[in-house]
């Protein structure tokens, strides 16, 4: 009885969940110190450090299925995963609690986004992710990430010009977490210790998610293809969801969105680079006539909410998550 248990999909899926909730709590509370403790802002740890951890699911995941030749499951959870990160995880953290936008998402984050979006649909015309694609999105990979620590440098520099002007400390802080205080006084090998640790309960909980979810999807006989843009691509964008969620909860705006659009960029330049560098993917014809322009849909439709208003309010959630609601009742249709 109780063998069978902890073998049951169900129980799979509410212990991954848990472990998802307290590794997102871990992750989020520790890069929110080391922001406050090094003087980053939150969107550029949301897009490199938070992102980076919460999209460990989807790497891990799509080289395993690299590795054993389901390339369906590869490709199909990159751009279920990105669909799902702004339909479901976006929908859902905006309803919880509206973000507030920072400026340079629009200037800087989002144009990358969706060039690098762009890019994934040109390479694979071809009908392959071939390890020349993959070198390509790795390279971009390591530029993007310059250009994210350029970035924390020059606002650096910002806040020590302001502190030679004699504005008060409480000022020049005004745009770092509030609330993590205690978090940030820790030293910073103990902080990127507990950011591993929370990455790691995300990749755990993710992966018993996933396995509970996936058992239960090809127990109603579905394709390989739908289980990767549906069903793997949910499971490994938990961690987006819980991460973002817990950052919007606490008021962190910045890391919330952050995360989300920087776990976007990563899974078609980490994800899918590292992916096809392993080996050649060949590309779903289904996936380029449909999934693809879902995914540009999805980001697409980001700008005129970054463009317009000073929030994702909850009415941009709604949207998002009707559209993702639609995308996986199509998908399963």
């Amino acid at each position: 009885m109780i063998t069978e248990l902890l073998h049951s999909p169900y129980f799979l899926l509410l212990v991954g969940l848990g472990i998802l909730v307290i590794g997102g709590e871990i992750l989020v509370r520790n890069a929110s110190g080391l922001a406050i403790k090094a003087k980053v802002a939150p969107i550029v740890v949301g897009l490199t450090v938070v992102a980076i951890g919460t999209s460990s699911p989807e790497l891990f995941a799509s080289m395993q299925a690299a590795w054993n030749g389901s390339a369906g499951i590869a490709v199909g959870n990159v751009v279920g995963s990105n669909i799902a990160n702004l339909g479901l995880a976006l929908g859902l953290t905006a309803i919880v609690r509206p973000l507030s936008i920072d400026r340079g998402l629009l200037k800087l984050d989002w144009p990358i986004l969706m060039a690098v979006t762009v890019l994934f649909g040109v390479l694979a015309l071809d009908g392959i992710y071939s390890r020349v694609d993959g070198l390509i999105f790795l390279s971009l990979m390591a530029t993007f990430m310059c250009v994210q620590i350029g970035r924390s440098r020059r606002i650096k520099k910002n806040q020590e010009l302001v502190n030679k002007n004699n504005i008060s400390a409480d000022e020049t802080n005004e745009d770092l977490p509030t609330g993590f205080e205690g978090d940030s006084k820790k030293r910073y090998i103990e902080l990127l210790v507990w950011i591993c640790i929370g990455c790691v309960l995300l990749y755990v909980g993710a992966d018993l998610f996933i396995k509970g979810a996936s058992d239960t999807a090809r127990d109603f006989h579905i394709s390989e293809h739908v289980i990767g843009v549906t069903v793997v691509a949910f499971g490994t964008s938990v961690p987006e969801i819980v991460a973002s969620v817990t950052a919007a909860l606490k008021g962190q705006s910045d890391i919330s969105i952050g995360n989300l659009i920087g776990s976007n960029i990563m899974n078609i330049l980490l994800v899918l680079g590292a992916s096809s560098a392993i080996t050649d993917i060949a590309v779903d014809q289904q996936l380029i006539t449909n999934d693809f322009w879902w995914m540009m849909a999805t980001t697409a439709l980001l700008y005129p909410i970054l463009m317009i208003g000073e929030k994702v309010n909850r009415i941009h959630g709604a949207i998002y998550l009707v559209c993702y609601v639609v995308y996986v009742w199509l998908a399963l249709g």
